[in-house]
């Protein structure tokens, strides 16, 4: 029998035996092994027991990277796994092992509060720039006229007059030809994302960035798996405001839910206490009193929001 170490910073997250045939490694909680960070893929690798023998398979792609040893792994192509093999994916290291080999135990619990996450704020990506339909320039001769008998291309009348046709048709039809384009959030023009989030039923506000705007529509299917959970709350505050929070639960004060987020970032996507405190109700588990506190990055003193000890008015 094997086993699986994780480790994070040099720090024993957990230790996971390897007694199913096939286990998942992804960033969402519906894996065998889930690791919570935005560099790790929803369905990353996995890795199937063939009567003994381990293999571990990348399937994320050329966008999320995986390493064994440091060596980069191929996407779809199975690596036989031996002990004391490591695979880095993203800031976790995975260490296999076999059972009768010796370990690091996983850190004991202590006390009765469940702390999750980790603090974090990362800045917007820049948006994709998108171009508008090429018009065809008006020196030009009409390409329409090409189609005509030799006789007719000569007529400048008849060319000028082809080219309003051209110039109204050639757009529509450029855009027919790309229309996939158009419903891809990643390179939608702007001015469809508005239309195409109320469609899917969630819309965002028009302040946030542009590049928010289309990582919020990337995730608009995901979303809608994990509503009013825990992990579906810390997804929707990293990719809106670049928020990773920290939540915390005490057995102590059932049903209640205390959030620490920074008090937020500089420049195009600085967002304001209610604005953030808002998407949190509207996001947080049903049936729970949420407290939300603003920990400043200078200082990391807690501060309480205005709303902070109010009831979340979605779940009431």
């Amino acid at each position: 029998m094997a086993q699986l170490q994780l480790r994070r910073g040099g720090e024993v997250l957990r230790m996971l035996p390897l007694e199913m045939r096939l286990l998942s490694i992804g960033r969402t909680p519906d894996n065998g092994l889930p690791l919570r960070d935005s560099k790790v893929a929803i369905r990353h690798a996995e890795i199937s027991n063939e009567n003994g023998v381990f293999l571990l398979t990348n399937l994320a792609g050329e966008t999320n990277l995986t390493y064994v040893n440091g060596q980069r792994l191929a996407p779809h192509q199975p690596y036989r796994l031996e002990h004391g093999d490591e695979v880095q994916i993203g800031p976790f290291t995975i260490a296999f092992l076999h059972i009768d080999q010796p370990a690091a135990a996983p850190p004991a619990r202590t006390g009765h509060v469940l702390v999750q996450g980790e603090l974090n704020a990362t800045p917007a990506r820049p948006a994709i720039p998108t171009y508008p339909s090429p018009i065809p320039n008006k020196s030009d001769a009409a390409m329409y006229s090409q189609f005509l008998p030799p006789l007719f291309q000569e007529s400048e009348f008849l060319s000028r007059y082809l080219k309003i046709f051209q110039t109204i048709w050639e757009p529509l039809q450029t855009r027919q030809d790309h229309l996939d384009v158009h419903f891809d959030p990643r390179l939608a023009p702007p001015q469809i994302l508005g239309w195409m989030s109320e469609w899917l039923g969630v819309p965002f506000e028009s302040h946030w960035p542009e590049a928010r705007q289309r990582a919020w529509m990337q995730e608009a299917v995901t979303s809608y798996r994990w509503r009013g959970t825990r992990y579906g709350l810390t997804r929707g505050l990293e990719t809106v405001f670049g928020l990773s929070p920290v939540l915390k639960e005490d057995s102590g004060r059932p049903h209640t839910l205390e959030i620490e987020v920074l008090d937020s970032l500089d420049g195009e996507d600085s967002a304001s206490r209610e604005a953030i405190t808002a998407f949190i109700y509207r996001h947080s588990p049903a049936h729970t009193y949420v407290e939300v506190k603003f920990v400043s990055p200078e200082s990391s003193a807690a501060k309480p929001s205005p709303k902070a000890n109010k009831t979340n008015p979605d779940n009431q």
